[in-house]
């Protein structure tokens, strides 16, 4: 649908990522209905004079737009069953045709949204899947149409650094620690052509009893441990005792929000940053904890942030020169890079009337990789229950093995942490 004559400032993450695609879905959910879904869409883009959720990302602008009567045109049913939830990611991200920055996709009792990327990171796809689902007394739709404040990245530096001084000396510290470079260009380089055509989703799901066991041995065992650090050490050893070759740097997705007062932590936008941490094979969960807790202090993410927009000033003034990346053929490392982002339990869902008939509910979302050798993985808690879902290339690292994977870390996780870590 046509642009309106609204504007909106992006950033430059904004901007890279705005030819990416995040595909999510939740289910199984009783009572989904397409019009209603398109109601609440509707309802959603009128919120306001610039609803965030209306935006037309483009990579080669810095002035975006926001589209009008996007329930129009963005809205689909489907009577195909969801019986493999990570096919159905994958078969939604190979659609043929033109994509809108936002279409959401109403299954039988799955709801699925396919958006760009410069929309917003995985919290705007959580609000979207609640809201498209059930919302029956308006209350998720204001949220929706608020965007973060083209001063969020500011603030957010001086709210940290002013009552944490030292942590910038720390931010360094760590960097150099840590290191900003993979050990994946080391040793043997495979060659993959079209790489980008071969990225597959495949979804695990840890139930409530297994959930539960491993809740408890962690806090017999590695009290210390957060829930992230925990998949973190999971996810690796799952894949080793498939005899994967892992990327000791491991990308780790945190939340730059934690960073702005309480009153804007809402806001949506491209505010969740990728940290590499070099995470050795026998790094324990505590150990991870450990550093995930210095980086939230020390401000890395959100300095990240600022380095960004400061580069993103300069180039206004000294453009870089095109990129002429031939990406149908790349050589990359025999090593997989893994990037994880573990949402936690995800409350928002909590209203939701689950469908009653032995499937468990479950929110799986496709985050692309950055490369033929990159593995994503996202995991989300609904119910009691844990989903993984990892989005790799099948030319890098075959289905079976990470289909394998999953199963081995979510049948008997606390096996897999006592084998790995001797624990």
């Amino acid at each position: 649908m046509p642009s309106s004559d609204r504007t909106y400032r992006s950033t430059a993450l904004d901007r890279i990522f705005a030819d990416t695609r995040i595909v999510t879905a939740v289910g199984p959910v009783r009572g989904l209905d397409v019009e209603r879904t398109r109601r609440t869409l509707t309802a959603a883009e009128h919120v306001g004079r610039a609803p965030h959720v209306a935006l037309e990302p483009r990579s080669d602008d810095r002035v975006w737009r926001y589209r009008s009567d996007i329930a129009g045109d963005n809205v689909f049913s489907s009577t195909d069953a969801i019986d493999d939830l990570g096919r159905t990611l994958t078969d939604i991200r190979n659609r043929e045709g033109e994509r809108a920055p936002l279409e959401v996709i109403v299954f039988d009792d799955h709801l699925a949204i396919d958006y760009s990327h410069g929309i917003g990171d995985g919290q705007i796809g959580v609000m979207m899947l609640a809201a498209f689902s059930d919302d029956a007394d308006g209350t998720l739709v204001p949220g929706l149409a608020a965007g973060l404040a083209p001063s969020a990245t500011w603030k957010a530096l001086w709210r940290h650094y002013s009552r944490n001084p030292r942590a910038l000396g720390n931010f360094r510290t760590l960097r150099t620690r840590h290191g900003a470079q993979s050990d994946a260009g080391a040793g043997a380089l495979r060659r993959i052509e079209n790489w980008e055509d071969a990225k597959v989703s495949r979804v695990g799901f840890m139930d409530r009893s297994h959930a539960d066991e491993l809740k408890r041995w962690t806090a017999e065992n590695a009290s210390q441990a957060t829930a992230a650090s925990v998949s973190i050490a999971l996810w690796q050893a799952a894949l080793r005792a498939e005899n994967v070759d892992v990327d000791e740097h491991i990308m780790v997705l945190f939340n730059s929000r934690r960073y702005l007062d309480a009153a804007q932590q809402g806001s949506h936008g491209n505010f969740a940053v990728g940290i590499p941490l070099h995470i050795p094979r026998d790094t324990t969960p505590v150990e991870i904890a450990t550093e995930m807790r210095e980086v939230i202090e020390s401000g890395w993410p959100i300095a990240v942030l600022g380095m960004s927009h400061l580069r993103d000033v300069a180039s206004r003034i000294r453009p870089s020169a095109p990129s002429r990346d031939d990406r149908s053929v790349v050589e990359v490392s025999e090593k997989l890079r893994l990037a994880v982002s573990d949402l936690g339990r995800v409350r928002v869902f909590d209203h939701f009337d689950w469908a009653d008939d032995g499937r468990p509910p479950r929110m799986a979302a496709s985050l692309e990789p950055d490369g033929a050798d990159g593995c994503t993985m996202l995991i989300a808690e609904i119910a009691g229950g844990r989903t993984y879902t990892a989005s790799f290339c099948s030319k890098m690292i075959e289905v079976d093995v990470i289909d394998a994977a999953l199963r081995r870390l979510c049948e008997d996780p606390v096996a897999l942490l006592r084998d790995h870590y001797r624990l």
